[in-house]
């Protein structure tokens, strides 16, 4: 008489067969073939799946946390995964870590690191990325399979363009975010094709300790010193992760949450347009003082008339302010869409400027920064 062993052996491809047919006869199966039943858990339900997992099939352990993750499910998937995560496989252990990658399960994968079991891998450069960390601790080969660069000697301007842009990045979430923003503009350019065209995202890490600073989203830009920067760009966006957006000098600063209408209304800043909405006191004190035509959008009407049709604006506080429309706009209303009118209005601001745009270059300057500036085929690494 046979062991069962043996008949397991000589029948497997039976016991494969009906496991296709009854796959919901798997714990059964599993008793007379394991290998069969192990090899196709993809197929298994979970309350199967379930019953397999407390018999001790790891791989069943695995699947059942995947499928919890894959379903939205975190909670129930930790229940299964984090018992078991120093036995399975290094293959599983990645693309588990990957899938609380994909769920935002950040507190699971801190606790993966903190207990130094998150493995190398993609899940390992995510959460590198999220901490901020140097650009050197970034994998090259994981940059370049998601699209991004690390150093600024791989961008290059495009002459076709009016105004070139430096895509920069200190977090995980930046990056993509600033993919979002680039594929819409690219699908409809404002105010016309070729006024902007942005670099490739360079993630720079926490070099400029940028933060949330009075609700404001602040950079430590005397750092960029210490940089080579490719020459021919005229702003910068700096994407970080909380604080109201805003520009200086040429330098767009706006975090990950904020979305691409928000972006358009600060790419505005860069053409000298200002807020419909009431401006900060400081500069209040010197605009607001002024007389005529300051912005594409702002007339003070300090003992002129306003141009006709327009109408009192918000933005200043002594009421010489007046703006081109009685209707909202998106430099009123950051969520407003890009009226035809201010487009047209932008597109005059591009082609004939009342003032010259106040380039990064010149900010820096100001702050008695003096970074190289160099063509990116002389650069060799990324900074100094």
């Amino acid at each position: 008489m046979s062991t069962l062993s043996s008949s397991v052996s000589d029948f497997t491809p039976s016991y494969l067969y009906y496991f296709n047919k009854t796959p919901t006869r798997a714990v059964a199966i599993y008793y007379l073939a394991p290998t069969v039943v192990s090899s196709n858990l993809t197929l298994v339900d979970n309350v199967q799946l379930r019953q397999l997992a407390e018999l001790g099939e790891l791989d069943a352990h695995y699947q059942l946390a995947l499928r919890f993750l894959q379903q939205g499910n975190p909670a129930a998937a930790k229940l299964w995964w984090q018992s078991e995560f120093d036995n399975y496989a290094v293959n599983q252990q990645q693309a588990l870590a990957d899938n609380l990658i994909a769920q935002q399960q950040w507190q699971s994968i801190e606790w993966l690191w903190q207990t130094n079991r998150l493995p190398q891998g993609d899940a390992r450069q995510a959460w590198l990325l999220r901490q901020r960390s140097g650009a050197e601790y970034i994998n090259a080969d994981f940059a370049k399979r998601h699209d991004f660069s690390l150093s600024l000697h791989t961008v290059s301007v495009m002459p076709q363009c009016k105004f070139n842009v430096l895509m920069l990045t200190d977090h995980h979430a930046g990056i993509n975010a600033l993919k979002s923003f680039k594929r819409f503009y690219q699908a409809k350019p404002e105010p016309e094709k070729n006024s902007f065209c942005f670099s490739e995202i360079v993630y720079v890490g926490d070099q400029f300790s940028c933060r949330n600073h009075d609700m404001a989203l602040q950079c430590n830009w005397e750092n960029a010193v210490a940089y080579n920067w490719p020459a021919g760009f005229d702003f910068i966006v700096m994407m970080s992760e909380s604080g109201a957006a805003n520009v200086v000098g040429g330098i767009m600063h706006i975090n990950s949450q904020q979305s691409y209408k928000v972006f358009l209304h600060e790419l505005m800043h860069f053409n000298g347009f200002e807020d419909e909405y009431p401006l900060p006191e400081k500069k209040q004190q010197w605009l607001c003082k002024q007389q005529g035509k300051v912005a594409p959008n702002l007339f003070i009407a300090n003992d002129v008339l306003p141009p006709s049709g327009w109408q009192k604006s918000r933005a200043c506080k002594n009421s010489m302010a007046y703006k081109p429309s009685p209707n909202w706009s998106i430099m009123q209303y950051q969520t407003m869409a890009l009226s035809q009118q201010y487009r047209q209005l932008w597109q005059k601001q591009i082609n004939q400027p009342l003032t010259k745009p106040i380039r990064f270059i010149d900010y820096f300057t100001f702050l008695g920064v003096k970074p190289t500036i160099t063509t990116a085929s002389s650069l060799d690494k990324f900074s100094d």
